[in-house]
């Protein structure tokens, strides 16, 4: 979960390999921090569920790239599996 790059919204989002847009539920800033509750709903719309339900989410300050005024964004992050693993053998 992040800032949107305009700061208007949270974003929970899963960061999904080789995709150039990662699936994403928007909350608006001005309802506060997504409690647990939400960011746990917002991940099974996605399809996913956290892998460890005990589990907290990791909160780090990470610095905005090129921001000359020293920005950071507060980022959460949370292992997931999803909610219907393919069960095809590959």
């Amino acid at each position: 979960m992040i800032h949107s790059w305009d700061g208007t919204e949270w974003q929970v989002f899963v960061a999904l390999p080789d995709e150039p847009r990662w699936p994403h539920i928007p909350f608006a800033t001005t309802d506060g921090v997504p409690t647990l509750h939400a960011r746990t709903e917002a991940l099974a719309a996605l399809g996913y569920t956290p892998l460890d339900p005990a589990h907290t989410w990791d909160w780090m300050e990470t610095p905005l790239e090129g921001d000359p005024e020293g920005v950071v964004a507060l980022v959460a992050t949370t292992t997931v599996t999803p909610t219907h693993p393919d069960t095809q053998d590959t």
